[in-house]
């Protein structure tokens, strides 16, 4: 008797599930190179063989979360308002979001930030990188669309508001990782306070640009 085409989805989707989590698991604690197909494929209690059936291969388990830590980024900056408040506001508030994104969520940061490598995600699927591209657009997208309005009420320089979000993205994710390290020197709270310091360094570069030169 033929099996229904719902209950072969549903058992395909619950079996990626299952190998997603199993992935999870091993990569947080792992890391990407301290992790195996094999190891996730007993963890999920499927042979490596069937963990192909979903996944082209461990690169793609991979960056298949680190696009799921994106999102989660993504929906923390999306509750920022776009509107309403000042520029200035507008980028403590994120400061203060990518932050808690990297304490709250350290091991997607650390995969995101850390491992994940060109040459990884160029061996994933066409799909997933797409999707991993469209990820990245849309957290740099929050930066773009205060820089642009930004820009337009003559607060910071005409420039490419692309380059101006990356600027901010760059500064913020330069120092967390820089100091990820020395934990034993600085404690948290001072390591988040560098990282606020020198982004608001590059805003008011920023706007200084606008000022005449004496």
């Amino acid at each position: 008797m033929p099996v229904p085409s719902n209950h072969r989805k549903n058992r395909t989707k619950n079996r990626r599930n299952e190998v997603l989590d199993a992935a999870r698991d091993l990569f947080f604690v792992h890391g990407y190179h301290g992790t195996t197909v094999e190891q996730i494929a007993t963890r999920a209690g499927y042979s490596k063989r069937t963990v192909y059936l979903d996944f082209l291969n461990k690169d793609e388990l991979f960056i298949t979360l680190c696009a799921e830590g994106g999102e989660r980024l993504f929906e923390r900056l999306n509750q920022i308002p776009r509107e309403g408040i000042s520029f200035e506001s507008a980028i403590d508030q994120f400061v203060r979001a990518y932050i808690e994104f990297s304490r709250d969520h350290g091991e997607y940061y650390r995969m995101i930030f850390s491992e994940a490598t060109p040459e990884i995600i160029s061996n994933c699927s066409e799909e997933l990188r797409a999707r991993l591209d469209g990820v990245e657009r849309a957290c740099l997208g929050v930066l773009v669309d205060w820089s642009e309005r930004a820009m337009d009420e003559g607060i910071i320089p005409k420039i490419d508001p692309w380059e101006a979000a990356v600027a901010f993205f760059g500064t913020a994710t330069g120092i967390i990782q820089l100091f990820r390290g020395i934990q034993v020197i600085f404690s948290r709270e001072a390591l988040e306070s560098i990282v606020r310091k020198t982004t608001w360094t590059l805003w008011r570069g920023l706007t200084a640009m606008q000022e005449p030169v004496s």
